[in-house]
């Protein structure tokens, strides 16, 4: 994987589609890094077996039959001469969190470390 030849240390991945991340966990996987423990990775698209995935995949999931409803009912306005032109219509995304994503590891001398220790809240006494 190219990102990893870079030597550039970072700890999250994200992939323009589902496909492309579940091939970037197996490439993690390969060079001994562990998801989401080393590195997050999320995905874009939500395909339907990004949940079963091992991590089950975090990714961006469209609301493609709202989409599809918008878009038929455009065409359908713009051809009965209803209504005016609209250059962007936006349709908001949702977030879907699964096992793929978690902390950032804490790094020591620019390296992932090989076992990631969670970080313990400190609270003052009272």
């Amino acid at each position: 994987m190219q990102l990893l030849a870079r030597k550039q240390p970072f700890t999250a991945l994200f992939a323009y589609n589902d496909i492309s991340a579940i091939g970037s966990i197996w490439a993690f996987r390969e060079e001994g890094l562990r998801v989401p423990q080393d590195i997050s990775v999320v995905g874009f698209d939500d395909i339907p077996g990004a949940a079963f995935t091992n991590p089950g995949l975090t990714t961006v999931r469209q609301p493609l039959l709202r989409m599809g409803q918008i878009a038929a009912q455009t065409v359908i306005d713009r051809i009965e001469g209803r209504g005016e032109y609209v250059s962007e219509i936006a349709v908001e995304p949702e977030f879907v969190v699964r096992e793929s994503t978690g902390p950032a590891p804490m790094r020591q001398q620019g390296r992932i470390p090989e076992k990631t220790q969670p970080l313990q809240e400190s609270h003052p006494a009272k």
